[in-house]
C-alpha cells in the first residue's frame, strides 16, 4: 500500500483524527514507515528566518529623521540571517522531543506502532510540504482546521495549501 506515511500533527481535534486514520491505514501494512510532524513558529539559533531591514519605513514614519540619521534606505538584508539549508532542519537536539510529540508517541507506545517524531519551526503548510518531498512522503495525513468566515479568509487554510501545494497525495480527515 503506502511505503511511508506523514502525520501533520498539532495537537487539535482534526490532527487526532488524522492520526487515527493514519494508525487505521499503518495496521494494513505493518512495513510502512510513518513520520509525526509537528511544525512551530519557534525559533533558536540554527534556524533561519527570512528578514529584510528597511531602514525607509522607519525615516517614512518618524518625521525628523533624514538621511544623515537613517542611513542608506535601500533594502538591507539582515546579517543573522541563514542559508536555507539550515533552514529545514529540526529545532530539536537528538534525544528531545517536544511536549506535544511526547503526547504523540506515549499514545502510540501501548500499540506498539514505531514512528519517527519530527519538529520543524517556520510555515507549515510550507515545511509539511518540503519535507514530504524531500522524504518520498507517499501519503500526507492532515486534520481539518476548524477555521471559519473571516479568520479562514484572512489566513487561510493550512491544509487548503497543502493540498494545492504538495507534490504528494494529502489525506484531509474531517
Amino acid at each position: 500500500m503506502y511505503k511511508h506515511i506523514l502525520v501533520a500533527y498539532d495537537d487539535t481535534d482534526g490532527s487526532r483524527k488524522a492520526l487515527d486514520e493514519a494508525l487505521k491505514l499503518k495496521n494494513q501494512s505493518l512495513d510502512t514507515k510513518m513520520t509525526i510532524l509537528y511544525v512551530t513558529d519557534e525559533k533558536t539559533p540554527n534556524q533561519a528566518v527570512d528578514h529584510f531591514t528597511p531602514p525607509h519605513a522607519m525615516a517614512a514614519t518618524s518625521p525628523g529623521l533624514d538621511q544623515q540619521i537613517v542611513g542608506d534606505t535601500a533594502l538591507q538584508r539582515d546579517p543573522h540571517v541563514y542559508d536555507g539549508a539550515e533552514e529545514r532542519q529540526s529545532i530539536n537536539e537528538v534525544g528531545e522531543i517536544h511536549p506535544v510529540l511526547k503526547h504523540v508517541q506515549e499514545k502510540l507506545d501501548p500499540h506498539k506502532i514505531e514512528a519517527e517524531y519530527i519538529h520543524l519551526a517556520g510555515s507549515e503548510e510550507k515545511r509539511i510540504c518540503e519535507y514530504a518531498t524531500d522524504n518520498e512522503v507517499d501519503l500526507v495525513i492532515l486534520g481539518r482546521s476548524g477555521k471559519s468566515g473571516m479568520k479562514k479568509l484572512m489566513l487561510g487554510s493550512v491544509s487548503e495549501k497543502v493540498v494545492k501545494n504538495c507534490e504528494t497525495n494529502v489525506l484531509v480527515v474531517k
